[in-house]
């Protein structure tokens, strides 16, 4: 297994991470549990870094499309809105409902964002495939 496929794995276990915790946080309701929230976001932290390591170990190979570049920004603009809809979360406590409705939302988007992502750029890098 390739260094790629390590990272791309241990973003898959930084996922179930951020969700598992986001679950939990949800159950507990607010003032959030700090080691809940401390989790929860490390994990994200962690899931991005580990995307950017691998984008850029991947761009190395080749440099990437068009098509690819998109799918990249699709990705970021989507972990963006995920992050500013849970630092709002965490930090006020009144907000409209959308906005908890859109956190609630919008991770499974970025997730499925992210795959499809990962999926382009491994099939256009070959290790996917194992070529």
């Amino acid at each position: 297994m390739s260094t790629t496929q390590l990272r791309i794995v241990g973003i898959g276990i930084l996922f179930v991470l951020i969700f598992a915790f986001g679950y939990l946080m949800s159950r507990s309701g607010k003032p959030y549990n700090t080691a809940l929230i401390t989790v929860h976001k490390l994990a994200s932290l962690g899931a991005i870094a580990l995307l950017i390591l691998t984008i850029v170990s991947i761009n190395h190979l080749s440099p990437l499309g068009a098509a690819h570049v998109a799918a990249i920004a699709v990705t970021g603009i989507c972990f963006l809105i995920t992050l500013a809809t849970g630092g709002l979360l965490s930090a006020i406590n009144d907000l409209p409902q959308f906005v908890s409705g859109l956190h609630q939302v919008i991770p499974y988007v970025t997730l499925l964002s992210t795959a499809g992502m990962l999926y382009l750029l491994f099939i256009r890098s070959g290790e996917l495939i194992g070529i």
